[in-house]
């Protein structure tokens, strides 16, 4: 395939489908879950392997990495969510219940609770420090393959193969509404960073801008040519990009919905990608057992403004 002056670098050394990736809140690491049942902490700058977590006996298909950098949170097929020390890979806990297949992760931000969503519906809040399950959430009819906090970490979004997402009180577990639009399965979510937007990717190949508050779709992104498997968004809510089977990521212009460019490098499909505004950088994951780190700054930087106009000169009278 041909390939974009805009990848940087590529990490190899997973031996199975890379499922899962997430930054580090400073975007100098990456880690990442794969169907060898592991995960991999990496060096973003030099794109080396710091460590591998062993532990999960199935695929790994969730991470979530807290802001600080120190915990790793990641969910399996043998379900089991774990919770690790990222500095040393030593596993501090494995959470208590069986689950099924995880699918979905999500650390709040302040790493105290995560939300998970799983085989068979279910959708539930766990306490990080004890391995506690808090409350479940009942009301999707299919799989949960994405979740998100809000910012503020008093509301989450998940999305499921019902084809739809549902915004959930945290604290009550009520689901608040539901959203609608995609015709088929949506295996990706991401919130901008005042909470007051959002966007999915589902296997009808399109991304869908949401407005929090109303639940009204705001606009559909059309491109990709196949499965859309995962969306991030930058803090700002100007930008999203997203992965799909069709082998390429696309960014988005979110205020007009059109693709500002296409990344090629992947030989098989992408199954998530990971977002860091402050570097403007992203980081893809793929079924052909390599992530790709990305340069985004030459299509998100804003263009300068123009030159003020020259004061007229006048003639001395």
């Amino acid at each position: 395939m041909e390939t974009d002056s805009s990848m940087i670098r590529t990490f190899t050394g997973h031996t199975d489908r890379i499922r899962a990736v997430s930054f580090s809140g400073d975007g100098k690491r990456a880690v990442s879950g794969a169907w060898d049942n592991t995960l991999i902490l990496w060096d973003v700058e030099t794109g080396t392997a710091i460590r591998t977590f062993k532990g999960h006996t199935d695929k790994v298909h969730a991470v979530a990495m807290s802001p600080d950098g120190k915990l790793v949170l990641s969910g399996a097929g043998d379900g089991k969510i774990m919770l690790w020390d990222a500095e040393t890979g030593a596993a501090i806990r494995t959470f208590d219940g069986y689950l099924a297949w995880v699918w979905a992760l999500s650390l709040s931000s302040d790493a105290k609770p995560a939300m998970c969503g799983s085989y068979n519906k279910l959708v539930s809040l766990w306490d990080v420090e004890s391995g506690k399950q808090i409350r479940s959430f009942t009301g999707h009819t299919g799989d949960v393959w994405a979740i998100s906090f809000t910012p503020d970490g008093k509301r989450a979004i998940s999305a499921s193969d019902d084809k739809t997402l549902i915004l959930w009180d945290v604290e009550t577990g009520v689901a608040i509404r539901a959203f609608q639009g995609h015709t088929d399965k949506v295996h990706g979510i991401s919130i901008s960073g005042d909470g007051k937007s959002a966007v999915s990717g589902a296997w009808d190949n399109t991304l869908i801008l949401w407005d929090v508050e109303t639940g009204k779709a705001v606009r559909t992104f059309k491109g990709h040519t196949d499965k859309v498997e995962g969306v991030s968004m930058s803090s700002d809510g100007r930008f999203v990009i997203s992965g799909s089977w069709d082998k390429t990521l696309k960014l988005w212009n979110v205020e007009t919905g059109e693709a500002v460019h296409t990344f090629k490098g992947h030989t098989a499909e992408v199954c998530a990608v990971s977002l860091h505004s402050g570097s403007k950088r992203a980081i893809s994951a793929s079924d052909d057992k390599t992530l790709i780190l990305w340069n985004l700054e030459p299509y998100v930087t804003p263009p300068p403004p123009p030159p003020a106009p020259e004061a007229a000169k006048t003639e001395p009278a």
